[in-house]
């Protein structure tokens, strides 16, 4: 094992080892407010319940469930069934007559990735062979994943849930490749029309995934900053074959489609060869376009009652057109306007700072929280006016006292059943892989709030995950209206589907409850009143 990767090694398990562990609740948000939610063991089960937490169906499935979709349009709950031989299958959970309408073969490699197109018509599953680990002597195990063979995405028809067609040609990524000792190999749908095309991202790096063994742990990491090779491949109905294959350039921080669903646009980071871009793939013409950025770009959204398309960098964020132009409309973030004799610009309060998760309030307003260049939160959330192009107001949701209390920055560790990829193109996220024998963790340098707002945009809600409160914000005055002290364990926070609760929830593993003698375990919820804005229990 190098040197570098073995001090990667040595500071992800001094920090993971020792910080609390957070998991996430392992539930799905389906029709009228309603949460299904996988339950594994000797008997699985989807269990569904209403916003209250009342059980309002427990349906059969099949052994050894593992990821899940829904899809709103058939009102149906699709869950991964990994066989230990033969051919994986998909159980389609139907939630309006609570049974298994069907068992749905998808091949015998492992699901990758499940997706869905806009409309929900059309689900997208990717399937690929494993690796094998390569033991070291001594603590080391080095689990080398070869690019897949046989790699394959099925397109599935939400209404029949009939395949309806597949498509293959990705393992010539195999040949496109140096030699690497060691590199992982991953991959993940980006967006699918309802029509059948799919964009997917092929992605390898050569810095794991890596173990050590010994005591109560077997640690592995996987970390995604030392990329390999990527392909973007685009896929049309005309053909199984990838209508064309290239190298973005760069780490994809962010994608979508143009609402005709003709054309792709993906956000590319700038590294130490490429410059920032904006990537337009025609998925007709198989054309591409490149736009270059100002600055290096983080995030590609939707906002705003249009919901039109805006990228965001650590300068500015600015409109794209339909067409997949960049558009005028800009609004500064780190390069303030000249503040007036003897006072200071409002945006001054982004310099050397990072857009973090960002949310549409009502409809032409913006929230954002504020980052520090190591991803650690600032415990402050910014206003944006989408009309007036500007900054409103720089919120603290921490008090200065409370922040000299606290470490920001730290790894929050959440559970996922399934090991996924090293890169999260979606959100732009770098993240790895922790792992013991018996679960999986998912840790990445997250901020330490969440934001959610009331459907309106009055009011907006941070969560502070270091002070354990939920800041509330009166968007129209912006100023802070209560600070409402929630259990440790929270690490979500949703406004319920009738707009009059705050629904504050996490879950605690057994293992880590076996681990830190705790007494208890499962799922914690609280809920806030948001017309008084107190806990209600």
């Amino acid at each position: 094992m190098s040197s570098r990767k073995l001090f990667l090694f040595s500071i992800v398990a001094v920090l993971c080892l020792g910080r609390p562990a957070f998991t996430q609740e392992n539930g799905v948000k389906v029709a009228g407010g309603s949460t299904a939610q996988i339950i594994r063991g000797r008997s699985p089960s989807v269990k569904v319940t209403d916003a209250e937490g009342k059980v309002l169906a427990s349906i059969p499935i099949e052994k050894d469930p593992g990821r899940c979709i829904y899809s709103e349009s058939a009102n149906t709950l699709y869950v991964v069934h990994n066989e230990e031989k033969g051919e994986h299958f998909i159980s389609a959970v139907n939630l309006t007559t609570n049974r298994v309408d069907k068992q749905i073969k998808v091949g015998a490699g492992k699901v990758v990735d499940l997706f869905l197109s806009n409309g929900g018509r059309r689900l997208f599953c990717y399937t690929a062979s494993e690796g094998s680990p390569h033991r070291y002597p001594g603590l080391y195990e080095f689990k080398s994943l070869k690019p897949p063979f046989d790699p394959a995405i099925r397109v599935i028809d939400t209404a029949s849930n009939e395949v309806i067609t597949t498509y293959s040609g990705l393992e010539s990524f195999r040949a496109s490749l140096k030699s690497y000792e060691g590199w992982f190999f991953s991959s993940q749908i980006l967006a699918a029309s309802d029509g059948g095309a799919v964009i997917a991202l092929l992605a390898a790096s050569d810095a794991g995934p890596f173990s050590a063994t010994g005591g109560q742990f077997t640690t592995s990491v996987v970390f995604s900053k030392y990329l390999v090779g990527q392909r973007l491949a685009v896929f049309s109905v005309q053909s199984p074959h990838p209508l064309v294959m290239f190298d973005p350039g760069g780490r994809l921080v962010g994608s979508t489609l143009s609402k005709d669903e003709k054309l792709f646009f993906a956000a590319v980071a700038k590294d130490n060869k490429t410059d920032g871009s904006l990537v337009v793939v025609d998925l007709e013409k198989g054309t591409i376009v490149h736009h270059a950025l100002t600055g290096s770009p983080t995030r590609l959204l939707r906002l705003g009652s249009k919901q039109e398309p805006w990228v965001f960098s650590s300068e500015e964020m600015r409109s794209i057109s339909e067409t997949g132009e960049l558009g005028e409309r800009r609004i500064s973030l780190n390069k303030p306007s000249k503040p007036e004799e003897g006072g200071e610009s409002i945006a001054s309060a982004f310099l050397d700072s990072l857009p973090g998760q960002i949310i549409s309030l009502g409809e032409d307003h913006v929230a954002i929280l504020i980052y520090n260049m190591d991803s650690g939160s600032r415990h402050k959330v910014a206003l944006i006016d989408l009309k007036k192009l500007q900054v409103d107001a720089i919120i603290p949701t921490m008090s200065a006292g409370e922040k000299a209390r606290i470490r920001t920055g730290r790894i929050i560790q959440r559970e996922v059943f399934g090991a996924g990829g090293s890169i999260n193109p979606r959100t732009g996220d770098d993240w790895g892989i922790w792992s013991d024998p018996a679960f999986i963790w998912n840790w990445t340098f997250l901020s330490n709030e969440m934001l959610t707002a009331r459907p309106d945009g009055r009011f907006l809600y941070a969560l502070d995950l270091d002070g354990h409160k939920v800041t509330v914000i009166d968007v129209q005055t912006a100023t802070v209206v209560r600070r409402i002290s929630v259990n440790e364990y929270i690490t979500k926070i949703e406004v319920s589907s009738n707009g009059k609760q705050l629904i504050c929830s996490g879950t605690v593993s057994q293992q880590y409850a076996d681990f830190m003698n705790l007494n208890f375990s499962g799922p914690v919820r609280q809920t806030i009143n948001l017309e008084t804005n107190n806990l209600e229990n």
